[in-house]
């Protein structure tokens, strides 16, 4: 009884350099309600409409898929006709601006079917659920750990691991518990078992390493004979089924220990914490900001940056204070400055656009004098180590500017709120959902959608072309610009999902007004068992901010004919395909009535060559593509767009 009534007493609480950043890019409410408390509409499952909507609803758990939709399951809030825990699982396509009600139930409150431990099952289904967190795995499998509320007969903490696999639409429990308020079992840190795995908690953070594995900090739940905050981290193997305990302490409520700022340290660590903001870099660091939880003395509000390096498996105290409970700076909106940070707080929400920036919004907390509900947008330069305050208001409690539905306006904003969830879409715009907060009057439960578009300023250098082909296991990535005074460096990138990339090696650029032309070879995919491979430049300027490129992909699995992927798509359609010699190839799209409604000359060269095609501006609908070289149709086939 002890554990429930802590956790409502948190619930409780929890609703009551110079450069330029773009502070004018608008904010667009696309989908939802402007008002609090709103019922959910479900439609039928398995189709959208664009009557739609989840309920308001708070604590829910988010990914993003290949294609560019957007997932969202459970929380506190609204089903059609009460509120409650809810399991409903949701995806929101953003060409069509629908949401689709694909599995769970739409009535609150509802109990676990756990199935057979490791097997998939169409009647399988996680509990209405809190406050669980998630990862989504290279092959776009869905996994969805912990939280607060049902297993197949009771109501507690969670420490129950799901794997959702979005091509089957099942789930299957994978490992943990299917009793409510488990303990962990840490075993010896660094060394997998089978016996091994985190307490119950909820309000974790989480993050996928380089290998695949499923990383988990912290929490609020149970170590191994109590529960409390923990600062303790996790890895799970999806191929051993193992879990390992691989840092932090197992033991609750430990303080923070600081060390020197931007020094890394054996004996660093976070203070225990739970309900924080976090993201992961490049590189594959994990990075952590916030949350509540524990300084060097006592527990409150945080607002120091933290970064842990899986390789060395070390701490960084990177930014931020050492104390609970500090105001702000804002400093000057969208201007960077060594002395802005963000007042401590906890459930924000975070992202990692397209462009590698990490961008941070409201929670609960303080502004420069007082605490509550804020609605401040922050963006982070991992490169200066410097904050800069976007958009929204540098006071607590403000109210949003909802506007038209659908129509951006420099104008608008979000109320300000508390544990909404946030998704990025691929193409640089973010995206909020939901929490407690305040809609154009007054304060509730919420339901509205927004879009910030991509507030990212555009580099001088003009990327004229970038093409690549593969040859013989080895592919060359090929690139022309101009306009590269003051540019510094390109960052080559690969990804075998299409969505996590990581550096693979660098060219530094020519620096003038020039054109130059470049080249890159990747010799690393000759033992390669993954079907496809993807790559982009990072383009980084000579004051640290930085674009990207398109995205070419290769298909691995066959070695000659002419392939497009993926297909249904929601944004970019790859085209692999393979010529004898260099030339031209002409793309047509027309829609079913003959109308042509895209044309796009590439020219590529001999071997097996990628080709990117933007399709996101197309109404969702079937078309067909033709592809002609030397005046001669080599490929027509029919594609859906999402």
């Amino acid at each position: 009884m002890k554990t429930l009534l802590l956790f409502i007493s948190f619930f409780a609480s929890a609703i009551f350099s110079s450069a330029q950043i773009n502070s004018t890019t608008p904010w667009t409410w696309m989908k939802g309600d402007n008002t609090i408390d709103q019922l959910g509409v479900y439609g039928t499952q398995g189709i959208a409409a664009t009557s739609n909507k989840p309920g308001a609803r708070n604590f829910s758990t988010t990914w993003r898929d290949a294609t560019g939709s957007l997932w969202l399951f459970g929380g506190f809030g609204h089903d059609a006709k009460n509120s409650g825990y809810l399991n409903d699982l949701w995806k929101y396509t953003p060409s069509s601006n629908s949401w689709t009600w694909i599995k769970g139930d739409s009535v609150i409150n509802q109990y676990s079917v756990y199935g057979t431990l490791g097997n998939s099952n169409s009647d399988n289904k996680p509990g209405s659920t809190y406050a669980s967190v998630s990862w989504t795995d290279a092959s776009g499998n869905l996994w969805i750990f912990g939280g607060f509320g049902f297993t197949d007969n009771s109501f507690g903490f969670l420490n129950t691991l799901w794997k959702y696999n979005p091509s089957t639409n099942q789930w299957a429990w994978v490992s943990g518990d299917k009793l409510i308020d488990q303990i962990g079992v840490y075993g010896t840190q660094g060394i997998p078992d089978a016996n091994n795995r985190p307490g119950a908690r909820y309000g974790s953070r989480t993050w996928i390493d380089h290998n695949g594995n499923l990383c988990l900090f912290g929490g609020y739940g149970y170590n191994g004979s109590s529960y409390g905050m923990l600062n303790d981290i996790w890895m799970y193997n999806p191929s051993t089924n193992k879990w390992t305990w691989i840092n932090g302490d197992n033991s609750i409520d430990e303080k923070a220990v600081y060390g020197t700022k931007g020094i890394s340290n054996s004996i660093n660590k976070p203070g225990a914490r739970y309900v924080s903001s976090s993201w992961t870099d490049q590189s594959g660091n994990f990075w952590l900001f916030g949350g509540y939880g524990y300084d060097e003395t006592s527990d409150g509000s945080l607002n120091d940056l933290w970064k842990y390096n899986p390789t060395n498996n070390q701490w960084t105290w990177i930014n931020g204070d050492k104390m609970v409970n500090q105001t702000g700076i804002y400093g000057v909106q969208g201007l960077s400055h060594s002395e802005n940070k963000p007042g401590a707080r906890y459930t924000s929400s975070s992202w990692r656009d397209s462009n590698g920036e990490v961008w941070m919004f409201g929670g609960y907390g303080y502004d420069t004098e007082n605490s509550g509900y804020l609605n401040d947008l922050w963006k982070y330069n991992s490169t200066t180590n410097n904050w800069v305050w976007v958009k929204g208001d540098n006071m607590i409690d403000q109210t949003g500017v909802y506007g038209t539905q659908g129509m951006p306006d420099p104008n608008n904003k979000s109320g300000a709120r508390t544990t909404s969830v946030s998704w990025t879409d691929g193409i640089g715009n973010l995206w909020l959902f939901g929490g407690y907060g305040f809609d154009d009057s007054t304060s509730g439960v919420l339901n509205d959608l927004w879009k910030i578009t991509n507030l990212m300023g555009v580099l001088p250098l003009h990327l004229l072309q970038f093409n690549g082909v593969l040859n013989n296991d080895a592919v060359q990535l090929k690139w022309i610009t101009e306009q590269e005074t003051n540019f510094s460096h390109y960052n080559i990138q690969r990804s075998f999902d299409g969505i996590n990339f990581i550096t693979i090696g660098s060219k530094s650029g020519a620096g003038n007004n020039n054109r130059s032309d470049y080249n890159y070879f990747d010799f690393d995919l000759k033992n390669s068992s993954e079907q496809k491979v993807f790559y982009r430049l990072q383009l980084m300027d000579g004051d640290g901010s930085f674009s990207y490129s398109k995205i070419l992909a290769f298909n691995l699995n066959k070695k000659s004919g002419i392939q497009i992927f993926p297909n249904p798509v929601a944004e970019s359609l790859y085209i692999s395909l393979e010529q004898n010699k260099p030339g031209k190839i002409l793309i047509t799209i027309t829609d079913m009535s003959g109308s042509v409604v895209k044309k796009q000359t590439e020219n590529i060269s001999s071997g097996r060559a990628s080709v990117n095609t933007d399709v996101s501006i197309l109404a969702a609908g079937t078309y067909l593509i033709s592809i002609a070289n030397d005046n001669r149709i080599i490929l027509q086939q029919k594609f859906v767009k999402q």
